[in-house]
């Protein structure tokens, strides 16, 4: 079992150089306010036609979805244009996200971006990120690290939810691919998403001290953003911190919470978690002087998870 906690975190950064891709999926929604959704729906086609965009963007919204009304994907693609071509920045995500998907309308990804780009160069800063994140991964558009690192950076900026651990993404994706090293960059995208509520942000500044990337490596520090972490929800950051509490590894040793860790890590679906369960059932043993991170160097790049979102 010794380097424990070296394989464990060779899993992570081998996993992480592939970014998260969350689904390119986010818009206001509909809020009900508690009445009846077909009552809803009536009010909104009411105060659509008398020239509320709004309005028509949540019937569109309702017609995507068959919320209220039988689905109709067709006429909530004429709702979004309508409010759209009235300046509706909002509508105009929801119309871009129709266009990539093909909800409703031929799937035609290179308007799709061209109206992701309409709604941010007008400020709606979602509709930066989304576009930010098919160009990161080259969704049905050639990769452009380049505008995505802007993009990303532009919606982080402007408090858009997991932009910025997005932003920190491709700052390392940047070194994994042969370019310059962004670490500061890096760390500053991941500080801005943890302090926002991103537990990826925080597990990721956690393994940025692991490997001393970016940062001075410290597993003391490591555990405290590890920490943060796990607490609401991060099962690789419990993971991870589970093993530090069963090898001390900057952390005091404490078997009984080591075991609780990854058995919360486990019971959310890591898989590595639960295999290091069962190899401590199977009788492994923790040497007090187990490595970390190896040479420091590991593989490199975000393992962000999936994530609601676009």
């Amino acid at each position: 079992m010794r380097g424990l906690l070296v394989a464990a975190l060779a899993t992570v950064i081998g996993c992480g150089s592939k970014p998260s891709k969350p689904p390119l999926i986010e818009d206001a929604g509909v809020d009900d306010g508690g009445v009846e959704l077909v009552d809803l729906a009536g009010r909104y086609d009411r105060r659509c036609v008398s020239g509320d965009l709004e309005a028509c963007r949540n019937l569109g919204v309702m017609y995507a979805d068959g919320q209220g009304v039988s689905r109709d994907r067709e006429r909530s693609v004429k709702l979004f244009v309508q409010s759209c071509s009235g300046g509706h920045l909002s509508a105009c995500n929801n119309l871009a996200l129709a266009y990539l998907e093909g909800n409703g309308v031929d799937r035609q990804p290179a308007k799709a971006a061209d109206t992701f780009q309409r709604a941010c160069d007008g400020g709606y800063k979602l509709a930066c990120r989304n576009l930010g994140l098919m160009l990161r991964d080259g969704r049905a558009v050639p990769a452009d690290l380049t505008r995505a690192e802007t993009l990303l950076d532009k919606a982080c900026k402007g408090g858009v939810p997991l932009a910025c651990t997005n932003a920190g993404d491709v700052d390392a994706m940047r070194a994994i691919k042969g370019g310059p090293a962004r670490y500061k960059e890096m760390i500053a995208h991941y500080k801005q998403g943890c302090d926002a509520g991103d537990s990826t942000s925080c597990r990721q500044l956690g393994i940025a001290y692991l490997e001393g990337r970016g940062l001075p490596r410290s597993t003391s520090a490591a555990s405290v953003w590890l920490e943060r972490a796990c607490m609401p929800d991060d099962a690789v950051a419990c993971r991870l911190l589970g093993i530090m509490r069963l090898q001390g590894a900057g952390v005091p040793r404490d078997p009984e919470r080591g075991r609780q860790l990854l058995s919360r890590a486990c019971d959310a679906k890591d898989d590595e978690a639960c295999r290091t369960l069962k190899a401590l059932a199977d009788g492994a043993v923790i040497p007090d002087d187990a490595g970390v991170v190896g040479d420091g160097r590991g593989s490199g790049g975000p393992d962000a998870k999936t994530a609601s979102g676009p």
